[in-house]
This record gives C-alpha cells, sequence and structure tokens, in this order.
C-alpha cells in the first residue's frame, strides 16, 4: 500500500531543504493557500502560479504546487474575480490546489538556486563569500576561459534568449561569481576585494553594472526566469529522494 503523504508531510521536507529562518525578513514564505492536514495526491512545481500553471497541475493531477515566487507578497485587499489575479486565486481554491512557496529561503540553502546555478554552468568549488548574502564564488574548472567563450556557454546551458554585458572588450576569466534572479548590489564590495572576474545573474541595475566595470568585474545578465527556474529539476529530484511514490514534476512556461 503506498503511503498517503498530506501538505504538511511535504512542507516538512521542505523545510529540510530550505527552511523558512533563512528567507530575508521582508520575505513571505510558506503556505499561500490550503490546508496542511490535506492529502497530495501530486505536486507541480514552477517558479509561478499563473493560469498555464493551474492548468498543468490539473492535467498532471496535481493538487499542490510549489512555487519559488511567492503568490501571496503584498498585502491583499481584495479579490476580483473579473481579474487574473482574482480569477487564479478562485481556480485554485474551487479546485482543491494547495499552494507553498519557497523564496530568498530557496536562493540560500545549500542544495537551492544558486548551487543549481553553479551546477548547470559546470562551475566548481562553489563557495560562499563573507560578507555577501545571497550568491555563490565558483571555478571555471580549467585555468581560465575566454569572457566571450563562457558567455557562449552561459546562453547554451540555461537556453537564455540573449545575454546583456557590462563590457565589449575580451579577457580571461576564471573566478565567477553567481546570484540567480535579482542581483543584490550589497555584495559589490566583497566581489571587488577578491577579485571576481565576472557576475552571472538575471538582472543587474545599469548604474551597477558600470560600478562593477570601473572595477575590471565582467557582468553577464541573462534573464531572471532562466537563471532560477534550473533550481526545479534539482528540487524535484530532492523531493523524489524523500517522497519516491509521489508524482511531482516541473513545468517551465513553455514545456514541463
Amino acid at each position: 500500500m503506498s503511503r498517503i503523504y498530506t501538505v504538511q508531510d511535504v512542507i516538512a521536507r521542505m523545510e529540510k531543504i530550505a527552511p523558512a529562518e533563512l528567507a530575508c525578513e521582508w520575505d513571505h514564505v510558506g503556505l499561500m493557500i490550503g490546508d496542511a492536514s490535506a492529502e497530495v495526491k501530486g505536486i507541480l512545481l514552477a517558479l509561478d502560479v499563473n493560469d498555464a500553471a493551474i492548468d498543468a497541475a490539473l492535467e498532471n493531477g496535481a493538487n499542490m504546487i510549489i512555487t519559488h515566487h511567492p503568490f501571496f507578497f503584498d498585502p491583499v485587499t481584495e479579490i476580483d474575480y473579473r481579474t487574473p489575479r482574482g480569477a487564479n486565486i478562485r481556480k485554485l481554491i474551487s479546485n482543491d490546489i494547495h499552494v507553498f512557496s519557497a523564496h530568498t529561503n530557496l536562493d540560500r540553502a545549500a542544495t537551492g538556486v544558486n548551487h543549481a546555478l553553479a551546477e548547470k554552468l559546470e562551475l566548481v568549488m562553489p563557495t560562499s563569500l563573507v560578507g555577501v548574502d545571497v550568491g555563490l564564488c565558483c571555478s571555471v574548472g580549467q585555468e581560465s576561459m575566454t569572457l566571450f567563450g563562457f558567455a557562449d556557454l552561459v546562453k547554451e546551458k540555461l537556453g537564455a534568449s540573449g545575454l546583456i554585458f557590462n563590457t565589449d572588450k575580451e579577457r580571461e576569466v576564471s573566478r565567477v561569481f553567481v546570484q540567480g534572479g535579482a542581483f543584490d548590489e550589497e555584495s559589490i564590495p566583497v566581489l571587488k576585494l577578491y577579485r571576481v572576474d565576472v557576475v552571472v545573474t538575471g538582472e543587474m541595475k545599469h548604474h551597477h553594472m558600470l560600478e562593477l566595470e570601473d572595477a575590471g568585474i565582467a557582468v553577464i545578465v541573462a534573464g531572471h526566469e532562466v537563471t532560477e527556474r534550473i533550481v526545479m529539476p534539482s528540487l524535484q529530484e530532492q523531493l523524489l529522494r524523500k517522497m519516491p511514490k509521489l508524482p511531482i514534476s516541473v513545468y517551465e512556461g513553455h514545456k514541463w
């Protein structure tokens, strides 16, 4: 007889992977919609809850969606079914779909977003830097690579539609700092101190790109989504090791 898992059982396993206490103070993580005592028949992993993700859950027989971006971030003051947001809330509740989100706690987790990003880019020796809240410093695994040769690898491995650079000057790179999603500018002084060669991130403000260029640090901006969605297969694998009989699928937007 197959074991029955509840929403709380799934939450307990997510807490092992990405403890809630790792989340930033301003963040909102945890159970967004649902009943912790309800039975879970299947899980869909997605960056966000949108209409297509809900449809994918229904087609896959999943009654729980685990997202990276919180479904509720700002306080909800009204639920108008005529709006896309309100319609999605209604659709989730009417179909008994439970929603759980792990955001900055998954960014900071030992097997979270940035480790998955480093692994996807075939980087080695991922290390946290003292004074840096989120992100990892890694090596390219060879003595060095050319910047634009490494950029080609980034584009290919992430399936990015395009890249944004802060420089047009070719150079050798060895030490890489990765931070999926939005770049945290508070890490800049530490990146200068450690003489990082290149930063790979999902998005960065223009003036921070210029500041890093002045410090001799190249920047490759690959897109918020593509630098974070790579954690979903890793999360799927981690959950399946603990709940092997539970159907767990990944929704990537254009494919799932």
